[in-house]
């Protein structure tokens, strides 16, 4: 029977590689056009390996350039240490440390910190003190000595009691695991070449669409007018931005957007390695030593998570908050109802700080996204009722303090939106709140872009397929593995349960958003948790070979494609990269040589980090403003709306504007060339020279500067 188990499990690992392998790949087309499956990239990119890996990461001409990196990494090891502090400032001040471990401190103790950070740069905002940089260094000289302050009382205090034997040392609080061979943490060391892949990707500057409309955009315009506003035309820019607000901390500390924006993309990127220290940390707990170094490598290596991370992409933070509230809620389980190690009635209840925690990461998961509301939230709460559910004292006073926690974690966004939009979920929700600037007919726009519309079988069935081996960047085994985590016998129930979990977020993602699989890719930390499980289901000498051959190929297939499908110029200097042609919109370049006075108005065209001239613009959302300055008035009216908004050229992106027509985000119809056409023959604008093959069309506006 064992023998027959065994066959079928290797078999069925077997046929899931083929089929991985044998998917195609959309979004990859070979020269006639036919996508390219899994099997043949990896080939493509084993044995082109200099034209497609390492040509790229040099430039051309080829350079080698790090020491301009030096700078970014200095401040965000500065912010992290920062964050470090404070996080573990406050954990401590709530009585806890007795029975994490150090990493285990450490990981939380980050994730505190950066949410707590996030929230008061946002406070700064929008008391309008941006700029002033003693509203930052007092606070952190403040924190910093508190801290160390704290730890050298804790420290001092910690050797009297071992010395009068007062206080027995602490448990170890990992399960004892039946491997009596367990895997050396030396193998954590193959995780190292993502990890690089991961921090100088960070540094890289952005090519993603949403990072240079929004991610980074919205940090550089706060920072620019030093205050944080509502901003009607750039609605994405009115969403919880939490680890934007890192962005724009940066912005601040080094007064330069541009470097700031390179150092709060690293720090978003930094979360990867953290929520694999997270998942280390937690196989040890609550399954193996092994299980935690297969969970990170599992995880670190996946290239959903090089490409999300790296592109300066929201994905990486949502699924280290995500990960760190679902840990937090584990330890409470352990905990509920059981008084803290302290004695002297100072420290809280372990279980009271632990709900606590679970609830301010999960506040900072929404502080990241909204979606988390969804994801992380509800599903948690709904956890924390039903594990207490049978005394009616307990569940009230976790269930209170878990949603208290939820509203520090967050609530100073939805505050802000409600003052500044009259909407404290804008744009969501615009029957229950109305908003600012905001309308029928823009609510039934977002919603046609962001809700699913079609619920049949058969897309059900295409889009379950998807998630579980289509999905383009998925790692080979993962899903198989995670399954494996239940013939894990003393831990069964905990696989089911964080099997569960992922099952509700995938439906959530199938019933309520606009199913990219953006959505649900933080749920792939939970999901590597079950595969280091999965893979130490047994402690029998051939399935810790097999193991140990999946782990090994799962890195050697992973490396080159979470290298592949990123910007990936690692060594060329910043300066160059600053104005890289591949990189930046030719026109972009243009107005930023040209546009010395006054303003250029971009019509269609939403990436505006990279220009470094005023600019006015508005998202496919937004009101067009273009349209606002145009339709229905005179020349004269024109001109004079043109000079008072300072607008000295015009731009206009026929390619962009054909995407959104061609797609359900829809654009205004009045835009059109016809339009362009009129103002040049009444002398308004004058057509700039064409760039050669590109759609967009550039204007000088008359009569500002001739």
């Amino acid at each position: 029977m064992k023998h027959t188990r065994a066959i079928l499990i290797l078999l069925g690992l077997a046929v899931y590689a083929v089929l991985f392998y044998a998917t195609e790949l959309p979004s990859l087309k070979d020269e006639g056009g036919v996508a390219l499956r899994r099997g043949e990239l990896l080939f493509v990119l084993v044995f082109q390996c200099d034209e497609m890996l390492l040509a790229p990461s040099f430039g051309s001409p080829p350079e080698f350039s790090l020491a301009d990196r030096l700078p970014i990494l200095l401040l965000d090891a500065a912010i992290l240490g920062y964050a470090f502090s404070l996080g573990w400032l406050l954990m401590r001040l709530c009585g806890t440390g007795r029975r994490l471990t150090r990493l285990e401190t450490t990981v939380f103790a980050v994730a505190v910190g950066l949410n707590a950070v996030g929230t008061y740069v946002l406070l700064v905002g929008l008391l309008g003190l941006l700029g002033n940089r003693l509203v930052f260094a007092l606070p952190a000289m403040l924190t910093l000595t508190a801290a160390g302050w704290t730890a050298w009382r804790s420290r001092k205090g910690k050797g009297r009691r071992v010395k009068d034997r007062r206080v027995p040392p602490t448990p170890n609080p990992q399960p004892p695991t039946p491997n009596p061979r367990p895997l050396s943490p030396h193998w954590l060391w193959c995780g190292l070449p993502f990890v690089l892949v991961i921090v100088l990707g960070g540094m890289l500057p952005p090519v993603d669409f949403d990072v240079r409309e929004y991610h980074l955009q919205v940090p550089k315009e706060f920072f620019q007018q030093g205050r944080i506003t509502f901003m009607p035309h750039n609605v994405y820019g009115n969403m919880a931005l939490g680890t934007e607000m890192l962005s724009l901390l940066a912005m601040e500390i080094s007064s330069d957007w541009w470097f700031g924006a390179l150092v709060g993309k690293t720090l978003i990127a930094a979360m990867a390695p953290l929520a694999a220290l997270a998942l280390l940390a937690a196989g040890r707990r609550f399954f193996s030593p092994a299980a935690g170094i297969f969970a990170a490598l599992f995880y670190i290596s996946i290239p959903w998570i090089a490409s999300v991370s790296t592109a300066g992409l929201v994905e990486g933070a949502s699924a280290y908050y995500l990960f760190t509230a679902v840990y937090a809620v584990l330890l409470w389980q352990e905990r509920a109802g059981q008084p803290s190690a302290g004695a002297d009635g100072k420290r809280i209840p372990d279980a009271i700080f632990f709900v606590l925690l679970a609830g301010y990461l999960a506040g900072g998961a929404v502080s990241v996204k909204y979606p988390a509301v969804l994801f992380v939230v509800l599903p948690l709460a709904a956890w924390v009722f039903w594990f207490s559910r049978s005394e009616q004292r307990l569940w009230l006073k976790s269930l209170g303090i878990f949603l208290l926690a939820v509203v520090l974690g967050c609530g100073l966004w939805f505050g802000k939106n409600w003052v500044l939009a009259g909407n404290p979920t804008y744009p969501l929700l615009y029957e229950v709140f109305d908003g600012e600037s905001w309308s029928i007919e823009k609510n039934e726009q977002w919603n046609h872009v962001h809700r699913p519309h079609d619920f049949s079988l058969s897309t059900l069935a295409s889009d379950s397929c998807r998630v579980a081996l289509r999905s383009e960047w998925l790692s080979p085994l993962l899903m198989p593995l995670a399954l494996l985590a239940l013939l894990q016998r003393r831990r069964r129930r905990l696989a089911c349960v964080l099997l569960a979990f992922f099952a509700y977020a995938i439906v959530v993602w199938w019933l309520f958003t606009h199913r990219i699989d953006r959505f649900w890719i933080p749920m792939l930390s939970v999901l590597a948790l079950l595969a280091g499980a999965g893979a130490c289901w047994s402690a029998r000498p051939w399935w810790r070979r097999a193991a140990l051959a999946i782990l090994l190929f799962t890195l050697a297939a992973n490396f080159p494609v979470a290298t592949a499908v990123v910007y990936n110029r690692y060594f060329v200097a910043l300066d160059r990269l600053r104005l890289d042609r591949e990189r930046v919109d030719p026109w972009h370049r243009y107005f930023n040589r040209h546009a010395a006075a006054g303003r250029v108005l971009m019509v269609g065209d939403a990436q505006m980090f990279d220009l470094e001239v005023p600019v006015l613009y508005n998202t496919c959302f937004d009101d067009c403003l273009f349209e606002q300055m145009v339709k229905g008035r005179t020349v004269e009216q024109i001109r004079k709306e043109f000079a008072a908004r300072s607008v000295a050229y015009v731009y206009v992106h026929w390619g962009e504007i054909a995407r959104y027509r061609d797609t359900k985000y829809g654009f205004t119809d009045f835009v059109c060339p016809e339009v362009f056409d009129r103002l040049v023959d009444q002398g308004i604008l004058r057509p700039l020279p064409n760039i050669k093959g590109h759609p967009g069309r550039g204007y000088r506006v008359m009569g500002l500067q001739d």
